[in-house]
């Protein structure tokens, strides 16, 4: 998972550092120390990934590793000076090599190379797990020589206190804005590679969190830590990992505890808008549930739960249908074989019969009757051979070799389909139950939905059982107004009148923008035409050719006369329209460009919002609207059915008695 980490420190002579033994570390180059006249190279086993920025302003040696921070140990004189300032960074794992190369490039370009300092990259992959890395960055000013006065202005970007834009690095907590900056860098990096992860800058304790967090071991507490030896680091970082496990479990069971409260509150609030008839239907369908309290989702996920069982069985049931038919076919295959088998035998009997009679005077015809049963043994064998072959199909898909292995096979399949369809039968019984179940709580839970919106408005106190479930919610996301304002559909009919007044004035504004433009667009092309026109007259008049052309060319003249009346034609024009010159149009172009700029988007917006406002408003007016007008059609229809029952009781004959004259 992707972790923060983000150190700072400054390298500096009062401890003893080089910023050339610093960058031959980090770079993984060998550099030579000018100053010392040393060559520093420290050998790794992954060459580093680096890379230089430098200002616009810089000159190009400054991207010369070696001169660059030597021209540094040159420009610090004192003993105690501070020679560079660096920053170790944890790259996120989830961002492949050029992600995290373009992500550190971008941060360290954008926070710190555009405000005038030289910044040096080196990216380490020493450790898969543990990608970073160092830049180190430049303190003075940029000229063309090189380096100037050192800038303590930016010491502020690097600290937490920035009055009078001052401040200096001393550790990590005095770099707070620097630390934001990297988080939000990183995240976005993150969300465009599609990453889930995410991290943040700020400490536990700011965050709310309990655990402790654990140290950075640093290159060394690692290697020892890789090598099976506990570092002091190492050990600090297990210990809290046992308290923080121990802070977890406790912390689940917080949560646990608060949800089960929730669940509690919602159950109540759910059970304060229902029948008792209703709170049964939700009780049954919570135990089939197995949950304290029922919503329309835990319903719907059951249903479908219910829809695939249900879904199982046909495939079944007709799996035992088509088994079934092949056993019964076997079954009758073998029947006929031993009807055909008997009805051979009789017909051989009686051709030995024929064989043994001696009388010669029936020689003839015993011959054919002999011809005639010896055709009908051929075609019953025939027929005994189609059906010990249809046998012989079923014998691998049915698993049996001989009549014997058959019919205990086609018991065993008996029992089998008998056991199966029972506990199917079961199971759609259970389901169908189940499914009532299910209704009438997702009936319930709908209504007591319906009534707690309902109670909220002041149109609803009656008309309420009328609202449908799907206009509720639309209600229901309004109900922090309904309890400040109450919400009538008097009231929400005189806010869409007012909402849809200053729609118009806002559409209004835009329309007399977009007219003034085309006019002023208009006026500009008439200019242009006028002026093309112009020149071209005068290149015309000019021209002493042109003039003597025209003396004697009727088509020239017309030419030139037509050019003349366009001219007039375009001044006239502009005279009507207002025109005082190209200084005044101009001004006025650039008026409305300011408008289009700055003022025309607000505009724009301010009208989606408007429309968004009388979107929500009509909504709740039209859902408030119909539950009233489905009352007054309910209130209509029981009026017509009692009119019609106290009309029927008067016309009926009223009862004469009993006749005691017979």
């Amino acid at each position: 998972m992707a972790i923060y980490h983000l150190s700072m420190q400054i390298i500096s002579r009062s401890k003893g550092q080089s910023a050339i033994a610093a960058a031959a570390y980090r770079s993984g180059e060998k550099l030579h120390d000018e100053r010392t006249d040393e060559q520093k190279f420290y050998a790794r086993n992954v060459q580093p990934e680096t890379m230089i920025l430098t200002p616009s302003n810089a000159p190009e040696w400054m991207k010369d590793r070696n001169r660059l921070w030597n021209e540094v140990e040159k420009v610090e004189k004192r003993k105690d000076s501070q020679l560079a300032r660096e920053l170790n960074i944890a790259l996120p794992i989830e961002l492949n090599h050029d992600q995290q190369k373009e992500l550190i490039r971008s941060f360290a370009q954008n926070e710190f190379v555009q405000k005038g300092m030289v910044a040096d990259i080196a990216i380490h992959r020493d450790d898969a797990n543990n990608p970073h890395a160092h830049i180190m960055l430049t303190m003075r000013n940029l000229d063309q020589d090189g380096f100037g006065k050192k800038n303590r202005d930016w010491n502020a970007d690097f600290a937490n206190a920035k009055e009078n834009h001052r401040g200096y690095v001393k550790n990590s907590e005095g770099c707070l804005s620097i630390r934001e900056e990297w988080a939000n860098y990183a995240n976005q990096a993150l969300e465009q590679a599609q990453s889930k992860e995410r991290i943040t800058h700020l400490s536990h304790e700011k965050r709310g969190l309990e655990v402790l967090p654990t140290i950075h071991l640093g290159h060394v507490a690692h290697d020892m830590e890789k090598k099976g030896k506990q570092s002091q680091r190492g050990q600090i970082n297990r210990e809290r990992q046992e308290y923080n496990q121990v802070v977890i479990n406790l912390q689940d069971y917080r949560r646990q505890k608060e949800a089960h409260l929730q669940k509690m509150k919602e159950k109540e609030k759910q059970f304060s808008f229902s029948t008792d008839v209703e709170k049964t239907q939700i009780q049954k369908a919570a135990s089939l549930l197995n949950q304290e309290v029922v919503s329309l989702e835990s319903i719907y996920k059951r249903h479908e739960e219910l829809r695939k069982m249900s879904n199982r069985h046909d495939p079944i049931e007709r799996h035992f249908h088509v088994q079934q038919q092949q056993f019964l076919n076997v079954s009758n295959s073998y029947d006929r074989v031993k009807a055909l088998e008997h009805d051979i035998k009789q017909n051989e009997e009686k051709v030995d019969e024929l064989k043994g009679s001696l009388n010669p005077f029936k020689l003839k015809e015993n011959n054919m009757m002999k011809r005639r049963y010896l055709d009908k043994i051929s075609d019953l064998e025939g027929n005994k051979a189609n059906y010990e072959s249809s046998i012989k199909e079923y014998k691998e898909s049915l698993r049996f070799s001989n009549e014997e292995e058959f019919y205990q096979r086609y018991q065993e399949f008996s029992q089998q389909k008998e056991n199966r369809l029972h506990q199917i039968n079961y199971e759609k019984q259970q389901i169908r139950v189940e499914t009532k179940t299910l209704l009438q709580a997702e009936e319930a839970v709908k209504m007591a939905k319906i009534r707690e919106v309902s109670s909220h408005y002041p149109d609803l106190k009656t008309a309420g059982t009328y609202l449908s479930y799907d206009n509720a919610l639309k209600l229901e996301k309004h109900i922090d107004m309904a309890k400040k304002t109450p919400v009538t559909l008097e009231v929400i009919e005189k806010a869409i009148g007012n909402q849809k007044d200053e729609l118009y004035k806002l559409k209004k504004n835009v329309k007399i923008f977009e007219t003034e433009r085309d006019y002023l667009s208009t006026m500009k092309n008439q200019v242009t035409n006028l002026e093309k026109t112009e020149k071209e007259l005068d290149q015309l008049s000019s021209s002493p050719g042109e003039t003597a052309k025209r003396l004697v060319s009727k088509k020239a003249r017309q030419h030139y006369e037509e050019l003349q009346h366009e001219a007039d034609h375009y001044r006239e024009n502009l005279k009507e329209k207002g025109y005082k010159g190209p200084d005044d149009l101009e001004k006025r172009q650039g008026e409305i460009r300011e408008l289009e700029k700055n003022v025309i988007p607000n505009i724009e917006k301010q009208i989606n919002t408007k429309e968004q406002v009388i979107g929500t408003i009509s909504g709740i007016f039209d859902a408030i609207q119909q539950a009233t007008r489905s009352e007054e059609q309910a209130q209509q229809k029981q009026q017509q059915q009692l009119r019609r029952f106290r009309s029927s009781s008067i016309n009926k004959p009223k009862d004469q008695g009993h006749d005691f004259s017979r």
